[in-house]
């Protein structure tokens, strides 16, 4: 899955940080793929994704905290969110936004 060209916002429902940062996305005109982490078919292509099971998952199972960036090979999900809600000097960096 690394091989995409725009970001995947990985998601879910009543999640106010996915929210937040969908709506952030949206005014700053950037262009994202979101999907649900609830979606089955998605789950099971990201449970194939070396990267993702090295990242979310150990011997007791996976935890994703939405929302996830998945973009350029990596995941970014702690770096984009603080106490005081997005980083937006975060998200301008990782999506090129001026």
């Amino acid at each position: 899955m690394s091989e995409i060209k725009l970001p995947i916002i990985i998601t879910k429902e009543n999640c106010s940080r996915c929210h937040a940062l969908i709506d952030w996305l949206d005014k700053n005109d950037v262009k994202y793929v979101e999907k649900d982490i609830n979606d089955e078919d998605f789950v099971s292509q990201l449970l194939n994704d070396e990267n993702f099971l090295g990242t979310f998952c150990d011997a007791d199972g996976c935890i994703v905290n939405t929302p996830v960036v998945m973009y350029k090979g990596k995941y970014i999900f702690k770096e984009l969110f603080g106490i005081s809600g997005l980083r937006e000097k975060e998200a301008e960096k990782l999506f090129g936004v001026s």
